[in-house]
């Protein structure tokens, strides 16, 4: 994977290919060296693209034409981080960024310390599907679960910041916050609410209510209601802004790195690797390393946090985590872990790169770096928690 992802950079770069030819074309380079078949190669890749443009593009989309439409000064740092946080709070990282685009144009720092506001958020925090399926999965108490999640959460994000701070200028746009901003707001608010009635507890109902709140926070029903609002509090119908195709690159690149995190994931290497971190003497480092590893691999969090949860869940009573607490903290550890490496194989990282005009290299020493400061800073302070509970 390493070849592959040094591949991508060189053909961006050095051979100065669009970001989406240079994964397909890594992306069929690799197949072969893993000895898949051309079909099996082109049917993965398939897939990974039409589920990345399914549930990320069309909000890549809404966001980009917000920001065109009606939305052109970004958010100052302080309005960025809230931003951030309440977004990871709803559906995948890569949807909440994607419709906060607007946020972060012509501020790098901003764009990127709320990028890795959000990772940690959406990693850790319930309601947040990544934190509630670990919680679910461990049998944990979510209110136990949020206890230890939330310093932990506030530990990564704080690195995420210093890290960008310490990476990149500070920029003199100047950030700016209106009523315009609810075309971006209420489609996160519908994000959030979504993830809480896809809670297991049900707490909005049950049947037709929660058909309701999951299927209104939908891609292309935000997209809808994000282009309305714009297009409204605008107060002035300019078809001509609506035709841009400057979302169009990200929106194939977003595509690609969907096909090649799958593509990744046909070869099994993520779980044979993962099995390898299964050591009852690791304590909460097994399942902080089980996660990283299938989300390095995969690239995808979601997949990563169910995949090691399930490992490790038999071996909670070896790793001396089979109480209350204990699975609060391994469920905490896996959202950890789900949160490095993030990089090509992630719509994340192609979203975050675009938003602060980043080349791949750079986007892997800021962002990927980045990444893998915060699940280690959330590591060890996971581990001092558990000295206290």
């Amino acid at each position: 994977m390493p070849i592959a992802v040094a591949l991508i950079v060189l053909l961006v770069q050095r051979v100065h290919l669009p970001a989406f030819l240079a994964l397909m074309a890594t992306v069929v380079v690799y197949g072969i060296a893993a000895d898949m078949t051309f079909q099996s190669i082109g049917k993965a890749f398939g897939l990974g693209f039409a589920t990345a443009l399914e549930q990320v593009g069309l909000l890549v989309v809404a966001g980009a034409l917000a920001s065109t439409v009606l939305l052109r000064a970004p958010l100052g740092t302080g309005t960025s981080a809230l931003a951030g946080a309440l977004a990871g709070l709803g559906g995948s990282a890569a949807g909440g960024l994607a419709l906060l685009q607007p946020a972060g144009q012509d501020a790098p720092r901003r764009a990127l310390g709320m990028a890795l506001t959000l990772l940690a958020v959406a990693a850790l925090v319930a309601p947040s599907p990544l934190a509630v399926a670990a919680a679910s999965v461990f049998k944990a108490n979510l209110w136990t679960a949020l206890a230890i999640a939330l310093p932990v959460a506030l530990v990564a994000a704080a690195l995420g910041w210093g890290h960008v701070v310490r990476q990149v200028p500070a920029s003199q746009a100047p950030g700016q916050i209106s009523w315009a901003w609810l075309c971006i707001g209420i489609p996160i608010a519908l994000l959030i609410v979504q993830s809480v009635a896809q809670m297991p507890s049900e707490p909005l109902g049950k049947g037709g209510a929660r058909e309701f709140y999951t299927g209104i926070a939908k891609p292309l029903i935000l997209t809808a209601i994000a282009l309305t609002l714009a297009v409204v509090l605008a107060r002035r119908w300019e078809p001509s802004m609506l035709v841009g195709r400057s979302w169009a690159p990200l929106l194939l690149a977003v595509g690609a790195s969907g096909g090649l995190g799958r593509v990744f994931d046909e070869t099994g290497m993520a779980e044979l690797l993962a099995e390898y971190a299964l050591h009852p003497r690791y304590g909460v480092l097994t399942p902080f390393l089980a996660a990283a590893i299938v989300k390095t691999m995969q690239g995808n969090s979601l997949t990563a946090v169910l995949t090691a949860s399930g490992m490790v869940e038999p071996m909670l009573p070896a790793l001396g985590l089979d109480s209350a607490s204990g699975r609060a903290l391994a469920a905490a550890a896996v959202g950890a872990g789900s949160m490095a490496i993030c990089h090509v194989n992630d719509p994340f990282f192609w979203i975050a790169a675009s938003m602060a005009k980043l080349s791949p290299g750079r986007a892997l020493y800021v962002i990927s770096l980045g990444s893998a400061v915060m699940a280690i800073g959330a590591l060890v302070a996971i581990a001092a928690l558990r000295q206290f509970v």
